[in-house]
């Protein structure tokens, strides 16, 4: 007589309830928080700098970028790489670009057009016209950039797995 195996081993995916919904928009809005939170400080604290005798070290700017690299690296390690293997959270893809959506937010809304929304020149632009400001606003979105691209990767290459398993 022949014995039909099935394999036991293979992981059955759960249907997400609406809690899971609700759950992972909860952190999606704070993870866009987070991101305002942080580009708002960088913002104003990027100016700030180091003087030691007549040489002047942008150190605010340095801070600022290492609070965004700290926020995007210390998601990218707690949250999953698919959103299906963890209940309620949100995929390191997803969290990663509501992070970094919230930061580029903040930055916009400081920089030239400033709060509140209007067309008229004003005085209360945080992000200046000059190269401290140029430097954070390209590097922060290239440092946002890249981390999305390693969340990406990192998403491709599991469902790849997943599909050969």
């Amino acid at each position: 007589m022949a014995t039909v195996t099935t394999p036991t081993d293979t992981p059955t995916a759960a249907v997400p309830t609406a809690a899971d919904h609700v759950v992972r928009i909860l952190l999606l809005v704070i993870l866009v928080a987070c991101g305002v939170a942080v580009g708002t400080v960088g913002s104003f604290l990027h100016r700030a700098e180091l003087s030691t005798g007549t040489l002047a070290w942008p150190d605010g700017l340095v801070l600022s970028l290492g609070g965004l690299v700290g926020l995007l690296l210390g998601l990218g390690e707690l949250l999953p790489v698919l959103s299906g293997s963890r209940a309620g959270a949100p995929g390191r893809l997803p969290g990663l670009g509501a992070a970094a959506a919230g930061w580029v937010l903040a930055v916009i809304w400081l920089s030239y057009v400033g709060p509140p929304f209007s067309f008229q020149s004003k005085g209360d632009v945080v992000l200046a016209n000059d190269w401290l400001s140029t430097a954070y606003l390209i590097a922060g979105m290239a440092l946002a950039t890249f981390f999305l691209y390693r969340a990406w990767i990192a998403a491709l290459d599991a469902k790849l797995a997943r599909a050969r398993a």
